[in-house]
C-alpha cells in the first residue's frame, strides 16, 4: 500500500507535511467526494472482507467505494501513516424504520486528536447525513456545515450525533417517497462512546450486515457520493441528486427512477464506478423481511431495536405520540417555545370529538385506553381524553404540569354549570403559570398556552382571549369577531348569545387527579341532558381556522378572512357524505357505524356552542 497512490485515487494534490486541522479537512473532503459510500458487493455476489489490504485494493486500485468499515478503516490507515493521533470508535446507528438505535455496534468512526482537541472524522456514513468536515467533540454546540447543522449531545458518557435539516424543494414531488425524502427537521444519526476499538471487534458486524434479512444493506442496494455542492444517491433504481442550500435555506432534491439498462451507465458517469460482476438492484423494506408490517408503535428515540419488539405489550411512548401529531423537531428544553409548538401540533392533529358515544362505544377514563384510541387508532377525543393524553406527554418531557377542573358556560342557560365538567392543565415555566387546554374544540379553542394573568388581553389567531380573576375563581372568555357567511345554508336565528364577549368556563387553581373525573366521564355519556348526548361533534383546528362536523352540518371557518371578520362556510351533508368527510377532513375512520345526531333548538353548528 502506498500513500501517494491513495492521494492519486482521491485527486489530492495538496501538502501533507503539517498535521493540522486544515490539512485533515482537505484530505477528508477529497476522500468523501472521490470514494463512494456503497454496498454493491453484496448485490454482486461478492463478499466484503474486513482486511486492510483487501479494502485498499478494492477502493484505491479498483476505484470502488465501500461502507463504513471499509471507508473509515482505509481513512484510519491514511491518517496514521501521516502521523495523526487516530482512534477507532464504534457506534449504534439510528434506524428510522424502528425509531430506535441499533442493538449492537454497527458503525465504525474515527476520533482524531489535534492540539489537545478531539474531533470526530467519519467518511463512511454517506447519503445526506455525511459530515463534510471533522467535527469537534463538544456537547451542545451547533456546528454548521454545507449539508446542514450538525451537533453532538453528551449524556452520561454516551454521545449522540444529530443533524438539523433544511426544507427540501422537490420539483418532481410525485416520485418521492418516505424512503428518501424525510419529513423530520432534526434527524438522529448515531450514538457512540469514546471506548477505543480494534478492527477485529467489527468482524461479527461485518458478517451480520451482509447476511441478516433485516439488514439495511441486504434490503437495499446503496451507492452515494458527495459532490462539490450536494450529494448523489442511487438506492435500488431510484437516483436522487441533492443540491444543498439551493435557495432560501432550502435544498433542491431531484429524483428519477432508472430502468435496468440505465444502471450501469449511471454508476459509471455519476459515481465513477465499473463493477466486475452483474449487479442486481434492490430496494425493499427490512420490516417486510421481518414479516412485520405494523409500524404503529415506535420506541423512545434512545432505545434499541430489540426494545422495539418488546414494546408491543402496549407500552406508551413519547416518540409514537410525536409521530401521531407530526411533531418532528428535536425536543430539548421544557420551555414555552417547545410547549407552544407541541401544543399546536396536538390541536391540529387530534380532533375534539365525542363520536364514540354515537357509535355504541364506551369512553374509558384510562390513560392506556386513551393513548391507544388517539395515538394508535388515530381517533380524537373530548377534554377528558385529549388533555389527559397531553398531561402525560408534558410530564414525560419534564414539564411542571397539573390538572385543573372547569365549569363550562352554557349559552342556552346563560350560566356556568353547577358541577365541574371540563378538564384543563396548568403548566409552570420559570415561575410563570400558563393554562394549556387542548380539549375545548371549536372556535373557542386557544392556539397557544395562555399566561395566567387577570384582566390582560391575549391576542391569538382565533381571537382575543383573557382571564378575569375574582376571589380565587378564574373566568375565561373570548372577544369574538364578526362572521361573514356566504350563501348561508343554515340559519343562525336560534343561536343564543351573539354578543361580542363569549364566556367559556370558570376554574380554580385547586390541583385535581384524573380519578376525580371518573363520575363525570360516566355521567356525560349517559345523561340525556348533555350537549354531548344531543350532538355528535367532531372539530379540528387547521392552520388558518377550523373544521367542525355537528350532526350532518359541516362548518369550515377561516379566521380573520377580512379585517376582524371570520369566514364561515356551512354545508349540510347526507349520511353518505358524513363518513367521507370524517376521513377526508378529520383523518378519522370509525370501526363502528356512526349515528349522527343534532337535536334542534340548539345551535346547528359549532361556531357558537363549544
Amino acid at each position: 500500500m502506498d500513500i501517494k497512490e491513495y492521494f492519486a485515487r482521491i485527486s489530492y494534490q495538496g501538502s501533507y507535511d503539517k498535521l493540522d486541522l486544515a490539512t485533515l479537512t482537505d484530505i477528508f473532503q477529497h476522500h468523501i467526494r472521490a470514494v463512494a459510500f456503497e454496498n454493491l458487493s453484496i448485490h454482486c455476489g461478492e463478499r466484503i472482507e474486513l482486511d486492510l489490504e483487501a479494502t485498499y485494493n478494492k477502493i484505491v486500485r479498483k476505484k470502488r467505494g465501500g461502507w463504513c468499515m471499509e471507508n473509515n478503516y482505509l481513512l484510519s490507515w491514511v491518517l496514521k501513516t501521516l502521523g495523526y493521533d487516530v482512534t477507532l470508535l464504534g457506534s449504534k446507528v439510528y434506524v428510522p424504520e424502528y425509531d430506535a438505535y441499533a442493538d449492537e455496534i454497527d458503525h465504525l468512526l474515527l476520533k482524531v486528536v489535534l492540539d489537545d482537541k478531539s474531533y470526530i472524522v467519519d467518511g463512511g456514513f454517506g447519503m445526506a447525513y455525511q459530515m463534510w468536515q471533522p467535527m469537534e467533540l463538544i456537547s451542545g454546540t451547533d456546528q454548521p456545515q454545507t449539508p446542514g447543522v450538525f451537533r453532538f449531545l453528551e449524556e452520561s458518557g454516551v454521545w449522540y450525533l444529530e443533524k438539523v435539516k433544511r426544507k427540501q424543494w422537490i420539483p418532481n414531488q410525485s416520485v418521492s417517497t418516505s424512503h428518501n425524502v424525510e419529513k423530520e427537521v432534526c434527524r438522529r444519526v448515531y450514538l457512540f462512546t469514546l471506548q477505543p476499538r480494534d478492527i477485529e471487534e467489527f468482524s461479527a458486524c461485518n458478517a451480520h450486515l451482509q447476511t441478516a434479512p433485516d439488514s439495511l444493506f441486504v434490503t437495499k442496494s446503496i451507492c452515494s457520493l458527495q459532490t462539490t455542492d450536494g450529494v448523489r444517491a442511487l438506492v435500488g433504481w431510484k437516483l436522487t441528486e441533492i443540491k444543498y442550500n439551493y435557495k432560501d435555506n432550502m435544498d433542491l432534491v431531484e429524483i428519477r427512477i432508472l430502468a435496468d439498462e440505465e444502471m450501469e451507465k449511471t454508476l459509471k458517469e455519476k459515481f465513477h464506478m465499473t463493477l466486475d460482476k452483474k449487479f442486481v438492484p434492490i430496494n425493499t423494506s427490512r420490516l417486510v423481511n421481518l414479516c412485520y408490517t405494523d409500524r404503529s408503535e415506535p420506541l423512545d428515540s434512545r432505545t434499541t431495536v430489540t426494545g422495539y419488539f418488546s414494546a408491543h405489550t402496549g407500552k406508551m411512548n413519547i416518540q409514537e405520540y410525536f409521530a401521531r401529531i407530526s411533531y418532528n423537531d428535536c425536543h430539548k428544553d421544557a420551555d414555552l417555545q417547545n410547549l407552544t409548538v407541541i401544543f399546536q401540533h396536538h390541536i391540529q392533529a387530534i380532533p375534539f370529538e365525542n363520536l364514540s358515544m354515537h357509535c355504541g362505544e364506551t369512553i374509558e377514563l384510562d390513560l392506556q385506553s386513551t393513548y391507544n384510541k388517539i395515538v394508535r387508532k388515530k381517533r380524537g377525543g373530548w377534554c377528558l381524553e385529549s388533555n389527559h393524553l397531553l398531561f402525560w406527554a408534558l410530564q414525560e418531557l419534564g414539564y411542571d404540569v397539573c390538572i385543573l377542573g372547569g365549569h363550562s358556560y352554557e349559552p342556552a342557560e346563560r350560566a356556568y354549570t353547577a358541577e365541574i365538567n371540563h378538564i384543563l392543565l396548568k403548566v409552570v415555566i420559570k415561575g410563570n403559570s400558563y393554562i394549556v387546554d387542548a380539549g375545548f374544540g371549536g372556535a373557542y379553542q386557544a392556539w397557544q398556552p395562555l399566561m395566567l394573568i387577570s384582566g390582560k388581553d391575549q391576542p391569538q389567531i382565533p381571537g382575543i382571549f383573557r382571564f378575569i380573576e375574582d376571589n380565587g375563581t378564574w373566568y375565561f372568555e373570548k372577544v369574538k369577531r364578526k362572521h361573514y357567511i356566504p350563501e348561508q345554508s343554515v340559519p343562525f336565528t336560534d343561536t343564543p348569545e351573539l354578543g361580542n364577549i363569549r364566556k367559556i368556563y370558570t376554574f380554580t387553581l385547586e390541583p385535581r387527579h384524573i380519578n376525580d373525573f371518573q363520575e363525570l366521564n360516566a355521567y356525560l355519556q349517559v345523561s340525556p341532558d348533555t350537549i354531548l348526548q344531543k350532538k355528535s361533534i367532531c372539530s379540528l383546528q387547521t392552520t388558518e381556522g377550523l373544521y367542525a362536523l355537528v350532526g350532518w352540518t359541516f362548518t369550515e371557518m377561516k379566521y380573520n378572512y377580512m379585517e376582524d371578520v371570520d369566514l364561515v362556510q356551512i354545508t349540510t351533508l347526507t349520511d353518505e357524505e358524513v363518513e367521507k368527510t370524517l376521513k377526508d377532513k378529520f383523518s378519522i375512520v370509525l370501526e363502528n357505524k356512526l349515528v349522527p345526531v343534532n337535536v334542534r333548538g340548539l345551535p346547528p353548528n359549532l361556531v357558537d356552542t363549544i
